[in-house]
């Protein structure tokens, strides 16, 4: 039946407080956007290799299970961390690290079983000799391998794969394995 001649036929016959009613079923179907105060950052257990060095002298590897920031590249985020070097906590257990202070990682690369690392120059110089080189590599070859599908590690400086470290000190020209160093 039309509308009765008192009211325009542009008029709603419902109330208007009755419409917002249909609205929780529309954005109920929609995906709900933290604020980013709700938003939690991704983090990941990384296995980390850092130095100590006993009373002796002696130079050993340690393995520090540590919480990172996570992304899409577990491998990258593994590798900046040690970069960073130990934590106030890690450090209260003598733990060091024999990378260069300054050291970058630049690019990093999975090809087959082979990561390809690539470093900011700063990487080439170390203050502690010989034995702070190979220190540094074991670092960065344990921490790269501790993920199944890596074997080696390649060493590129600056984009640029070069035969030593440390002059004709420690050769770098080849995949690096644990079981080479």
């Amino acid at each position: 039946t039309p509308p009765p001649a008192s009211q325009p036929a542009s008029t709603p016959t419902t109330p208007p407080a009755a419409k917002p009613a249909t609205k929780p079923a529309d954005t109920a179907t929609k995906p709900a956007v933290p604020s980013p105060v709700e938003q939690v950052a991704k983090t990941s257990i990384a296995s980390l290799y850092f130095i100590r060095v006993d009373d002796d002298g002696t130079i050993r590897r340690q393995e520090v299970k540590r919480s990172i920031s996570s992304s899409d590249v577990p491998l990258t985020d593994a590798v900046k961390a040690l970069l960073e070097g130990p934590t106030v906590d890690e450090l209260g257990r003598k733990l060091i690290s024999l990378i260069p202070s300054g050291t970058r990682l630049l690019h990093a690369q999975v090809r087959g079983s082979t990561v390809y690392l690539d470093f900011s120059e700063d990487f080439m110089f170390n203050n502690y000799g010989i034995e702070g080189y190979a220190g540094q590599l074991a670092q960065i070859v344990y921490t790269a391998t501790s993920f199944a599908a890596v074997k080696d590690v390649q060493i590129l400086i600056e984009g640029q794969k070069r035969d030593y470290l440390a002059g004709d000190g420690i050769y770098i020209g080849k995949p690096l394995s644990r079981s080479s160093l």
